[in-house]
């Protein structure tokens, strides 16, 4: 919890009744406060986006101080819940009036806001005196705002495996020379014929196979699916080690 001192009248305030008392006690005066840790003043709204500060360890300790890596899953999602509050104050999309945009911007002054519906609209009814009706459309404002976060976390990681699972179609897979047919056996002959009046067409038969799987295939699997057409394109019951070789090749 951040800690200010009222640069006014010298009362220390928590965070979340700065805006109480600016109401009350210094009430008309211009917000002028200080935090109590780091000394940083600040003016008006800019406490507001003050929502961490340093440790007293890190206060009190020498210049080559390293803090600890945070181990609170709540503070990690409670700061997730702010990047999401800031957001929607930064974005056009929404349209706010200037009654939700004041919503909001109290909000960031915050540390616990709740993250479910009905605890939400209570917190902000009982500790922000924000009526109901207005807390309810702040609250389908948030709750749009982390869909589509969501949504879009979603599609980058989906992108990120198609990325990764697309096999390279514009490989250039070098040419093995021509069969020497005193050295062929028959399975061998029928297969280089058949390799010589139709060229096995690699690139149509993988965006086939990759077609048939929307939500993606194995590696594995696409290879075994691939050889299967190899084989039965070259008429043969089972790829010789020469053609299992360039099989690889291409494939690779």
């Amino acid at each position: 919890m951040v800690f200010f001192t009222c640069n006014i009248c010298g009362e220390s305030v928590k965070k979340p009744a700065v805006e109480k008392h600016y109401q009350t006690r210094c009430r008309g005066k211009t917000k002028n406060v200080s935090c109590m840790d780091c000394l940083k003043d600040f003016y008006e709204e800019e406490y507001v986006a003050h929502t961490k500060c340093i440790s007293e360890a890190q206060k009190y300790s020498n210049q080559n101080f390293v803090p600890k890596e945070p181990k609170n899953k709540n503070a990690q999602k409670q700061e997730s819940w702010m990047d999401i509050i800031r957001a929607i104050l930064d974005s056009s999309e929404y349209q706010l009036t200037p009654q939700l945009r004041n919503a909001f911007q109290r909000l960031q002054s915050v540390d616990n806001v709740p993250r479910k519906k009905a605890k939400f609209e209570n917190f902000v009814g009982n500790c922000m005196r924000m009526p109901r009706q207005q807390a309810t459309e702040v609250w389908n404002i948030l709750e749009k705002e982390l869909n589509k976060m969501k949504q879009a976390k979603q599609d980058e990681l989906a992108a990120a495996k198609a990325a990764k699972q697309k096999p390279a179609e514009t490989e250039t897979v070098e040419e093995e020379p021509p069969q020497k047919k005193s050295k062929l056996t028959n399975g061998d002959e029928a297969a280089a014929a058949a390799e010589e009046s139709t060229e096995f067409d690699w690139v149509a038969q993988l965006k086939k196979l990759v077609a048939k799987q929307p939500d993606g295939i194995f590696l594995e699997k696409l290879k075994k699916k691939l050889s299967k057409k190899y084989t039965k394109h070259l008429a043969v019951t089972e790829l010789s080690e020469k053609q299992t070789k360039k099989f690889e090749k291409r494939f690779d």
